[in-house]
């Protein structure tokens, strides 16, 4: 035995108006007026290089490090590390609250980034491999303050990935 909520085709579909025009009720009932917001998922929210922050590129090769812009203002400050050499290179930086900040060994025409927070100092920046730094492959970075509030002794962050 069939039964039908709606005695005719013409009755079920003045019933799923009645449906759509109920929810549209709703939905827009609990609106602001504005348009929604995305959530957005893991993959479209900035990284910490996306975000407020200074870039330097750093060239590596046999046996030199140049820096590009050579200053920086403190606060997180993404190093983009280009190893423009015919052998393997990697960065390493140390200075005020900073001690073990490195990138991975980068191949030859590899590229890599360091983000790390600073503090207004002195920094020194060196390849860690074999006998780089002492060849040559060894800078200083001076990092001014920004007028705003310094991260706090051991708030300095590192993270390095690899690209």
């Amino acid at each position: 035995m069939a039964v039908h909520c709606f005695p005719s085709p013409r009755g079920a579909r003045e019933g799923l108006r009645f449906l759509a025009l109920a929810a549209l009720t709703a939905a827009t009932a609990c609106s602001n007026g504005s348009a929604p917001t995305p959530t957005p998922t893991p993959s479209a929210t900035p990284s910490a290089s996306a975000r407020a922050g200074t870039t330097i590129t750093v060239t590596e090769k046999e046996y030199s490090l140049a820096l590009s812009p050579a200053q920086a203002t403190s606060g997180t400050v993404t190093f983009v590390v280009d190893n423009a050499g015919t052998v393997a290179h990697s960065l390493a930086i140390a200075g005020p609250g900073v001690s073990n900040a490195h990138t991975s060994t980068i191949a030859p025409g590899g590229r890599a980034r360091l983000t790390v927070a600073l503090r207004p100092g002195s920094y020194e920046l060196w390849c860690p491999i074999a006998k780089h730094k002492e060849l040559g492959m060894d800078t200083h970075l001076q990092v001014r303050g920004n007028g705003s509030a310094s991260p706090t002794p051991g708030s300095a962050a590192a993270s390095a990935t690899k690209h």
